[in-house]
Formats: structure tokens, sequence, C-alpha cells
């Protein structure tokens, strides 16, 4: 489930035709940066979109950077090198809530969220 409060979500919406399920994603970065408060997540998902830009022919797997803008709270519990994890984020009482869980563990909350990066990446088996 991904929440509406998304400031750009066009690109993600156009080639998915939807929001892609999160439940199998590998987490690559979690960055938390002091302005705004905001994090950087960026994850690795092999759910490919139904209409992928002609130049991901060759790829197996999709890269995504998510920004979260405005945190409240923030709770990293674990963060292994390799594994899945599943995420879901959702809008309550007007912020988005964040839960992964899996090979990391993250929960935070936050008043936005941006879609910084999506592309395709060739994933090794």
């Amino acid at each position: 489930m991904w929440p509406l409060r998304i400031e750009n979500p066009i690109f993600l919406q156009t080639i998915y035709g939807n929001y892609p399920d999160l439940s199998s994603v590998e987490v690559t970065k979690a960055e938390i940066n002091r302005e705004g408060p905001s994090m950087y997540l960026s994850f690795i998902s092999t759910v490919l979109p139904y209409r992928p830009p002609a130049k991901w022919a060759a790829f197996n797997a999709v890269s995504f950077g998510l920004e979260f803008i405005a945190i409240e709270s923030i709770s990293l519990r674990k963060f292994r090198s390799h594994g899945w994890s599943a995420i879901r984020m959702w809008d309550d009482a007007g912020r988005i809530l964040l839960t992964c869980e899996g090979a990391v563990r993250l929960s935070l909350t936050c008043q936005y969220m941006r879609i910084k990066n999506i592309s395709g990446v060739l994933r090794s088996q």
C-alpha cells in the first residue's frame, strides 16, 4: 500500500499502472538528514512495471529512492547487509506511516514523501 501524500507519483503510476507491491524488497540505504528532518530510503524490487521505458529492456529489477520529509518519529532496529524486507506505507490523520520488517526493521512517521528516483537495474541471480 502507498500513501496518498506523494508529491510526484506521475512517473510511478505511468509505468506501473498503479502502485507496485513492496512486500519483498531489498533495502540498500537509509540516510537520515537533520535538515527537514528527512530520510532517504533506497531499495530494489523485482516487481517489474507493465509499461517500462524502452531503455529498461535488459533489466530485471527496479531501484527506488524515496525521500520522507518532516519526520516526526523514526526507529531503526535492525539493518542487515543482505535479505528481503516488506515495506508498508499508509496515510493516518494527516501523516504518512511507514513500517519495514525483515532484514531491515524500520518505522517512521512523517508529513510528506517524494519519489527521488526510479530506475531499471540488472540484479545478479
